[in-house]
């Protein structure tokens, strides 16, 4: 719909702006690689991370009924308590959108 690309696109604009290379506060006499000509950058890597979980999830002790498993098989095997699911209202988009709008508010 328009309503979200509308707002894909502000979400792009704001990281643009956050991500741009400043060239005004770089003064004349620092190090400079010789490739690029842009200062030495010494914020490199990974710089934050976030997570995101569906809050609805399944019992694997329900699954292991459901599908006739052995008692145990996704408890014990795996070690899970229980498995999160998307709702009809999130796919992989909105997963990723409410990631990176987390991240730009920090």
């Amino acid at each position: 719909s328009i309503i979200t690309m509308n707002r894909i696109g502000a979400l792009a604009s704001k990281a643009a702006r956050r991500l741009s290379f400043d060239s005004s506060s770089v003064s004349k006499d620092k190090d400079t690689s010789s490739s690029t000509g842009l200062p030495n950058q010494k914020n490199v890597g990974i710089l934050a991370l976030e997570v995101y979980t569906p809050s609805t999830f399944v019992s694997q002790e329900s699954l292991e009924e459901h599908y006739g498993v052995s008692k145990g098989r996704y408890t014990i095997g795996l070690g899970q308590d229980g498995m999160a699911i998307c709702g009809d209202c999130e796919d992989v988009n909105s997963l990723a959108l409410t990631v990176v709008q987390s991240l730009l508010d920090k």
